[in-house]
């Protein structure tokens, strides 16, 4: 993703939005590259939470990264607008992974019972994902706990994944499909 198409004022402010979170969240935001952070987005990194990334990272407008737990982002990261990761237990991002708009990677499912005849949430249930290297993420997609996506993987808009995929396919479906190797 590149944000070629805003201004030179935009990039000024994203740059000043990214100064902000670093020295806002101090050693729990680790870039160390000048990055950029489009504007709307919420950034929150919770008490035992951090967000660490190898290399600069490009963040659109009105995106979520919501880290209780560990967020680990490679290089050439891009993420598009309005998608979120959440990550209550531990999220990795290998290198070059760009993400589309309306993406939600979720690292949790809630907990619930039946408690005199009523839905009661009562915390989460938990498991870490992995993605690899070389991804590409459609829009609108759904990432869900406990799954590795192997290198060089290409995910169709609107895919739900549940389970493992391995390297070097193009998937797509709700729930998921390979449609071709790569």
């Amino acid at each position: 993703m590149r944000l070629i198409y805003k201004s030179w004022i935009y990039k000024v402010f994203a740059v000043c939005r990214y100064f902000v979170i670093k020295v806002y969240y101090r050693g729990k935001f680790q870039c160390p590259n000048l990055s950029m952070i489009g504007k709307n987005c919420g950034i929150h990194i919770f008490q035992k939470g951090e967000i660490i990334c190898k290399e600069r990272i490009i963040v659109d407008d009105h995106v979520m990264l919501f880290a209780k737990g560990k967020l680990h982002i490679g290089e050439r990261f891009g993420i598009n607008q309005y998608s979120r990761i959440v990550a209550h237990e531990k999220i990795e991002i290998g290198d070059n992974v760009t993400i589309g708009q309306m993406v939600s990677i979720l690292d949790h499912d809630h907990r619930y019972e039946k408690r005199a005849g009523q839905l009661t949430l009562d915390g989460y249930t938990t498991s870490p994902i992995k993605l690899g290297n070389n991804i590409w993420i459609g829009d609108k997609c759904t990432i869900l706990k406990g799954v590795t996506i192997g290198d060089n993987v290409v995910v169709g808009a609107n895919t739900l994944v549940h389970k493992d995929v391995p390297s070097n396919v193009v998937i797509g479906g709700t729930p998921f499909k390979i449609l071709k190797q790569i």
